[in-house]
């Protein structure tokens, strides 16, 4: 009986006779926690919690926490079954905290999502900087840039016009504003020029598209997606266990996320539509968030006005929310890797030099 209990199964009293019911459960966890659980309308738990006893179907599930926004969502429940859900709910009141003050330009963001490179005027080491995204409480304060590559008598590499990561995230591929490139080893600090950049990144695409066809050998992925999961454009999550891509139909742009997970978590799909625009409308710069099942946006961008909106969305498309509304100098916005900050490039005073920043969403 206490098997049948934990099973998901319940006494149902109808009828003057007493069936036995398949019922099934939710998993109920929040970003932060103590959120408060309702589902179909009904306050039943706060988070992290099991909802038992579910009816089968669907239901919509909804989270409050007072000072974040409000979270729902539909989800499907199955019998037997523990329906996962977790919930990141951001804040009203999204904080805006400087990452570096010495000047920063043209960001890019390592593989692993776990270190920053770019440009900066710093007066003492102007150059090409690497700031560690791993430290707790990420912040101006407790960060530790460092100078990968420092300018010279000749050379001022913080004028620069581009940063590429190898996908060992070992070296970076830096192109100065006279158009030559140099290979910046970062473990011996030195830097040689390079002539043949393209082959440099013929070399590591086929590192990259090595290291994926080996996990893709191991699932079963249709023929048609194998060229796509490989494409150097490909956009994968941060688990190495799904990527974005985007598919065009007539007038039409999908954005679509193909998941590889082994098992499938319960009422997850393997492949899912994000969303839908218009060939004529303007392309959204997507990125992934840490946890793998969000995905950042950056929608509306003027790189004359300076501003966008940068939101977070579910893989499934559901649970869009807006983070930030306000200035932003680049397109380029980067997850913290514990997910609680957005870190974007922006300046408080119009004008002056551009900074990185953090947005706290929780």
């Amino acid at each position: 009986m206490l098997y049948l209990y934990t099973a998901g199964y319940r006494l149902d009293k109808e009828k003057n006779k007493i069936d036995l019911s398949r019922t099934g459960m939710i998993g109920a966890k929040s970003i932060p926690e103590g959120a408060n659980i309702y589902v179909d309308g009904q306050l039943t738990s706060a988070t992290n919690d099991t909802i038992s006893a579910v009816t089968p179907g669907k239901h919509t599930l909804r989270m409050l926490k007072n000072g974040f926004v409000t979270w729902t969502k539909e989800i499907e429940v199955f019998p037997e079954l523990v329906t996962d859900i977790t919930a990141i709910l951001v804040s009203q009141t999204p904080r805006l905290e400087p990452l570096t003050n010495t000047g920063a330009r043209l960001p890019t963001i390592s593989p692993s999502l776990s270190k920053l490179a770019f440009f900066t005027k710093d007066s003492t080491s102007p150059g090409v900087w690497v700031i560690p995204l791993t430290n707790a409480g990420l912040s101006l304060f407790r960060s530790t840039p460092y100078a990968a590559l420092e300018d010279t008598a000749y050379n001022f590499y913080s004028d620069g016009k581009a940063i590429e990561w190898a996908p060992d995230e070992k070296s970076l591929l830096v192109l100065d504003a006279k158009d030559n490139y140099y290979l910046v080893d970062l473990n011996a600090n030195t830097a040689e020029s390079t002539s043949a950049p393209e082959l440099l990144r013929q070399t590591w695409n086929q590192e990259l598209a090595k290291k994926r066809a080996d996990f893709i050998a191991k699932v079963n992925l249709p023929q048609e997606l194998k060229e796509i999961a490989t494409a150097p454009d490909t956009i994968w999550s941060p688990d190495d266990k799904k990527f974005l891509y985007t598919e065009t139909t007539g007038t039409t742009i999908s954005y679509k996320v193909y998941n590889m997970e082994k098992p499938l978590p319960v009422g997850e799909k393997v492949e899912t539509v994000v969303f839908t625009i218009d060939t004529k409308n303007p392309k959204p710069k997507v990125s992934w968030y840490a946890d793998s099942f969000h995905l950042i946006l950056i929608e509306n961008y003027s790189d004359q006005e300076y501003k966008g909106t940068i939101g977070l969305i579910r893989i499934d498309g559901t649970n869009k929310t807006v983070v930030y509304n306000n200035s932003m100098y680049s397109d380029m916005v980067f997850s913290a890797p514990g997910g609680d900050k957005i870190i974007v490039l922006t300046s408080l005073k119009s004008g002056e030099q551009t900074d990185l920043y953090t947005v706290g969403i929780r």
